[in-house]
C-alpha cells in the first residue's frame, strides 16, 4: 500500500466502520500518533502492519454490508 491508499483506507475506518484512530491503534498494536502520522501521509505502516491494515479493511467491508457503522465497531 503507499501513502494515499493507506490514508484512503484509515479514512474508511472511520467512515464506514467508526473505527477511531485508537481503535486501528489497538488492532494494529502501535499508538495513537503513529496512526494519526499513517492518516497524514508522514509516516507508512511496516508491511506486516499493512497486511493487518489490509486484513481489518476486508473485515470491514463485509460487516458494512449487513450493518450500520455503530454495529461495525461494536
Amino acid at each position: 500500500m503507499d501513502g494515499n491508499a493507506i490514508t484512503k483506507t484509515i479514512d474508511g475506518f472511520r467512515e464506514r466502520g467508526n473505527l477511531s484512530g485508537i481503535d486501528v491503534a489497538n488492532i494494529t498494536e502501535v499508538s495513537k500518533a503513529t496512526v494519526s502520522r499513517w492518516s497524514t501521509g508522514k509516516a507508512t505502516p511496516h508491511p506486516k502492519t499493512q497486511l493487518v491494515l489490509s486484513d481489518l479493511r476486508y473485515v470491514v467491508d463485509r460487516l458494512v454490508e449487513f450493518y450500520d457503522p455503530d454495529e461495525t465497531r461494536a
